[in-house]
């Protein structure tokens, strides 16, 4: 009963909640499905009140309405950890300054060490509040916490449908430590109506991926949304794995399935054992619901979950991420388009994200298990994704020294500890057999293989799955 008075006397309107918001301030509106909606779209109302509102978010899920009212930023200037779906058509206008890079799992000691103080507001979405106090992140940990403890002002978002996670550490927040309340019924919780059928081309890339016998029994998983990963659960489930364990960034649907059915049980790792661990979530309500007070499950902060040397210690470690573009030198570009368009301009597409953390995970593997796998399609509007080398503007997410396997539909190619030439074989080797004498030319052109040099036929000995 005590809680309850002081949440009647913090509890406003949004539109209280945004006349908070000043000419020159900083704001942060969380991400995923924790974005603040009821926030966003009173504030675009005030537009045409406000002046130089510095506005951050990351893993852009939603629509906003501050950049549908003002997509050149003349006012809200925008910026984004990660820039995701929706965030993708303003960056193609705005480029690439909007982007923010950074490790992931070092975004909650960024907020806390960097931006400590500079932030005016921090506007979280929550669960309801309990008895004891607490409001419950949800679907989203991430750095939120981190958040709520550098702004000057607090101010939660309540949604009433928002599943309360069960968590390691900072997946709550006391109302002492909040300066308002918002109860948000106008938005639903933002959700996905269905999981993206997959592609011809992802299953022939998943089905390369078990055949090379990365996955076996007692790996720990890390994969993420779409149709690869969940084809790759899907074949999993089809197949005759045990005990499996889950510690990744973004829990899907297809790993709960294999929960369900007894495959991932977590009963072999070290830490966390018999939970699933991730930091944030973004799927449907049936996945939602699964999740809702679940105590096999556990969230947790990013620095945790994508902490490279946490990840080192889990058995088996097995990580899988898209990329847009590999060279032949293997360098991994999957966030940022170089300078190719007709006008020029470099294009963010996503962000590091967890690529990099999971990639070095894998790298420093504790029992020398770990297996990391970045995964693209051969080619892109009859473009080849294996390129010669990166195209000028082009980010490298994952360095060459740090990546171990490369997958296409053709093949999966093992880089490390691999001199260029020998990569440039097997890369060529998986690419599309259209671009192969292309890229043999380039090869050549670049000092990568001498003149006039020849592929040997056959299989190197490094492609552990070739098909042509």
């Amino acid at each position: 009963m005590e809680y309850r008075g002081e949440y009647s006397k913090k509890l406003i309107d949004a539109e209280e909640a945004v006349n908070l918001v000043e000419s020159g301030m900083r704001i942060e509106m969380g991400g995923a499905v924790n974005f603040a909606q009821i926030i966003d779209k009173y504030l675009a109302q005030r537009k045409n009140e406000l002046e130089n509102v510095s506005i951050g978010t990351f893993i852009d899920f939603v629509p906003y309405k501050f950049l549908e009212v003002d997509p050149e930023m003349e006012v809200f200037k925008w910026r984004s950890g990660f820039i995701y779906a929706s965030g993708r058509t303003h960056t193609k206008k705005l480029g690439v300054g909007v982007y923010l890079p950074r490790l992931y799992h070092d975004s909650p000691r960024i907020v806390r060490e960097c931006e400590k103080g500079k932030i005016d507001i921090a506007f979280l979405v929550t669960t309801p509040m309990d008895k004891n106090g607490y409001f419950n992140f949800g679907l989203t940990c991430s750095h939120l916490k981190a958040f709520s403890e550098s702004a000057k002002k607090v101010v939660v978002v309540v949604k009433r449908e928002m599943p309360w996670i069960y968590g390691g550490y900072d997946e709550c927040i006391h109302i002492s430590d909040v300066d308002y309340i918002v109860e948000d019924e106008e938005f639903p919780l933002p959700s996905l109506s269905s999981i993206p059928a997959p592609s011809k081309e992802d299953k022939m890339i998943a089905e390369n991926i078990i055949e090379a016998g990365l996955i076996s029994d007692g790996s720990t998983l890390q994969v993420g949304i779409g149709g690869l990963p969940d084809t790759v659960m899907r074949i999993l489930k089809e197949s005759d794995f045990k005990e499996l364990g889950l510690h990744t960034e973004m829990v899907s649907e297809g790993a709960v399935e294999l929960i369900e059915e007894g495959i991932i049980t977590n009963s072999n790792k070290k830490f966390d054992k018999n939970k699933s661990v991730f930091t944030f979530c973004i799927g449907t309500k049936k996945l939602y619901e699964k999740l809702d007070r679940n105590p096999s499950f556990a969230i947790y902060p990013v620095d945790y979950t994508n902490d490279p040397f946490m990840i080192a210690q889990q058995p088996k470690m097995f990580s899988l991420n898209q990329a847009m573009q590999v060279d032949l030198m293997g360098q991994v570009n999957s966030e940022q388009v170089g300078l190719i368009s007709p006008a020029g301009k470099l294009f963010q597409v996503s962000g590091t994200g967890g690529q990099l953390d999971f990639a070095m995970g894998c790298l420093f593997s504790r029992d020398r298990a770990g297996k990391s796998v970045l995964a693209l399609y051969s080619t892109y509007n009859g473009e080849s994704r294996i390129v010669p080398i990166l195209p000028a503007g082009s980010a490298v997410t994952v360095p060459r020294t740090i990546v171990q396997y490369i997958a296409t539909e053709f093949g999966v190619a093992y880089m490390r500890g691999i001199p260029i030439r020998e990569r440039a074989i097997a890369l060529i080797k998986i690419s599309n057999p259209d671009h192969r004498d292309w890229l043999t030319k380039e090869a050549q052109r670049l000092g990568i293989f001498p003149p006039k040099y020849s592929i040997p036929a056959g299989k190197p000995e490094n492609v552990v799955v070739a098909r042509d």
